[in-house]
């Protein structure tokens, strides 16, 4: 049933892909997501939206800039995120049903490593390699998207258009 996400969006449900692979072609993953945005929007419309990394050279090439309206729960939740520092870029991925993405820099983060390495012990009990940057660069974008899914729970509970 494909209304572009009208149902979704009269009844404030949301769906939101995270993947490294968003925006970011490192592998096969990023075929499977390319492959299946054009069904999403299809059916989910606006109220579908990937989360990935920044990577500035993709993003240049496969995203075309847009911000969030600051009366929308998400253009809400991104700035409250910037105001903690945090780089992120929204708009739209330029592949089939032009889906919107909202990229985060995880260098901007970069500085938390510590903070959410030791939350992530403590909660998980679960360590982290201290010079692996992978591992590094992915605990921070978990944590970064983490606090943006938390922050937009709390505006969009309330929220109609």
């Amino acid at each position: 049933y494909w209304d572009y996400g009208a149902y979704f969006s009269d009844n404030n449900r949301w769906c939101f892909e995270c993947a490294w692979e968003v925006a970011n072609k490192v592998g096969g993953i990023y075929t499977v997501i390319r492959s299946k945005t054009g069904v999403s929007v299809n059916e989910l419309g606006d109220q579908y939206i990937l989360l990935g990394p920044y990577k500035e050279f993709h993003a240049r090439q496969e995203v075309e800039e847009e911000e969030f309206s600051y009366a929308h729960p998400l253009g809400q939740a991104v700035q409250s995120q910037r105001e903690k520092g945090y780089k992120i870029v929204c708009g739209r991925w330029l592949v089939e049903g032009n889906p919107q993405v909202i990229l985060f820099d995880v260098g901007s983060a970069a500085y938390k490593m510590g903070e959410f390495k030791q939350e992530f012990y403590d909660t998980a009990g679960i360590g982290a390699p201290h010079g692996d940057m992978e591992v590094n660069d992915v605990t921070v974008f978990g944590f970064m998207v983490a606090q943006f899914l938390a922050d937009f729970r709390i505006r969009a509970e309330n929220y109609s258009d």
